[in-house]
């Protein structure tokens, strides 16, 4: 897609956006900074820097300190930020406002000194304030007096209201989207295959982090998506985990969850694989209950249906997967209506993807999380749709602090199998993820390319250890 294309389609972006605002009763102007980096302490650079999302989204760039205006009469203003000659001797010059119109199809498109002037001459009207807050506080920054000054009046019922309707614009992904993620998810797929290769007896699991980003960047990722988890052992249970020097060995499992971001859009996917060149069979038997809950939660996405719904799939399948190797009893249902299945699936079936790793619009409105044990870290309520991207990603545990804790323990007496349980403390955990796009006719897997089937993982591993019994130490 060339640059005339991209255009096109970030100004009918814009143009949906328009006529969904025009609904609200409001008919000020609306301002969205793109946020500014945040300065490390103790040095002369900054953090990593990302755009607000709706920033991004609005405008198709991500440049810092720049700010997007929109009035139903006027229609857009971008305001692009500009560098003093001093800060140039230490700093790349950002493209110009003449650049940023071609690139973004703004068609007013002025230097951000012009920014002040638009405000003062909007002193006193009310205002809604999308994208970053940080002009507030940071309004020097943005080549502005302090906010105060201004008399910026913000309508704070106003902004709520324009962000839940972009929000909602937001979950289709259309095609300049739908490319970047395409990129963003090519390139995860090519480091996870690259870790799966690597992975070995004596690595370190910040070793094993650092050969799969390697590959995210040589494939065109800017940065990953999200702080990399590579957790090994009883590590793969720390849904969260910071890789660290902890060293895998053979009969351990290891998980990793981990995206490239491409033109600020992420991609997020997990494998758990051996450190062997074979799953051990407990852990083939659980590595399968996981595959079968995230088949079935593949197979039955589509437009129309309910997320949640797929979760509850999910948590039976998984339910009945420990039904049948002795760590749970009873029925399926009654399980999961209880929540006990939660004890070894503690987290949501997935969440949204665009922007940010864990998107907006998750939840339809006027719909929350539920407060029970087994729904609470539900990401996503909402029908799907298509042009959603969404991540399917069940996953079971052996979670020592839940395991372990007695008002669990007693409320679970009769439901688990606590001297199974009590042996696979340190057993660690799967999760196996895709990112999946919900088409009109059901949906398609982006991440298809990277194996998951258990004979296709050990496939992989036999190649890359050499055999079955030379592990390929050190």
């Amino acid at each position: 897609m060339n640059q005339t294309e991209r255009s096109a389609v970030l100004r009918e972006r814009r143009r949906r956006v328009e006529a969904a605002w025009s609904g609200a009763s409001f008919d000020g102007p609306v301002l969205i900074p793109a946020s500014l980096p945040i300065p490390i302490d103790g040095t002369d650079q900054f953090h990593e820097f990302h755009a607000h999302p709706e920033f991004q989204y609005l405008s198709g760039v991500a440049e810092p300190g720049a700010a997007l205006a929109w009035e139903p009469d006027s229609g857009w203003t971008l305001f692009a930020p500009s560098l003093s000659v001093e800060d140039l001797v230490w700093m790349s010059a950002p493209p110009s406002a003449e650049a940023l119109a071609k690139e973004t199809g703004v068609g007013c498109s002025v230097d951000r000194s012009e920014l002040a002037s638009w405000l003062e001459s909007r002193r006193g009207q009310g205002m809604a304030l999308l994208g970053s807050r940080d002009i507030e506080a940071r309004a020097s920054e943005y080549g502005l007096q302090a906010w105060s000054t201004l008399e910026a009046a913000v309508d704070e019922d106003a902004t709520e209201w324009l962000g839940k309707a972009l929000a909602g614009l937001r979950r289709a992904k259309d095609a300049v989207e739908l490319q970047r993620m395409t990129h963003a998810v090519d390139a995860a797929v090519a480091g996870h295959l690259a870790a799966q290769r690597l992975a070995r007896h004596g690595l370190t699991e910040r070793a094993l982090q650092i050969e799969m980003e390697a590959e995210f960047f040589r494939q065109g990722g800017a940065r990953t998506a999200y702080g990399s988890i590579v957790g090994s052992g009883p590590n793969s249970a720390i849904l969260h985990g910071t890789p660290g020097h902890r060293v895998m060995s053979d009969g351990e499992l290891v998980l990793i969850d981990a995206g490239a971001e491409i033109d600020g859009y992420a991609s997020d996917v997990t494998r758990t694989f051996p450190v062997s060149a074979e799953f051990t069979p407990i852990q083939r038997e659980l590595y399968n209950v996981v595959l079968a809950a995230q088949q079935e939660a593949i197979a039955a996405a589509g437009p129309e249906v309910e997320y949640k719904s797929l979760h509850v799939q999910a948590s039976a399948t998984i339910a009945q997967g420990l039904i049948d190797i002795g760590l749970l009893t009873g029925s399926a249902e009654d399980l999961v209506a209880s929540d006990a299945h939660a004890l070894f699936f503690p987290h949501g079936l997935g969440h949204m993807l665009g922007l940010s790793t864990h998107d907006c619009g998750g939840y339809l409105e006027g719909r929350v999380p539920e407060d029970r044990f087994g729904l609470a870290y539900l990401r996503a309520d909402l029908p799907l749709a298509p042009g959603y991207v969404v991540t399917i990603e069940p996953g079971v545990y052996f979670v020592p602090a839940l395991l372990n804790d007695p008002a669990r323990r007693e409320r679970y007496a009769e439901m688990v199998n606590w001297d199974i349980a009590d042996t696979m403390l340190d057993f660690g955990g799967i999760r196996i993820e895709d990112d999946v796009l919900i088409t009109p006719e059901g949906c398609q897997v982006m991440s298809a390319a990277l194996p998951k089937a258990a004979t296709e993982i050990e496939a992989i591993r036999r190649e890359a250890l050499g055999s079955t019994t030379d592990r390929g130490h050190g």
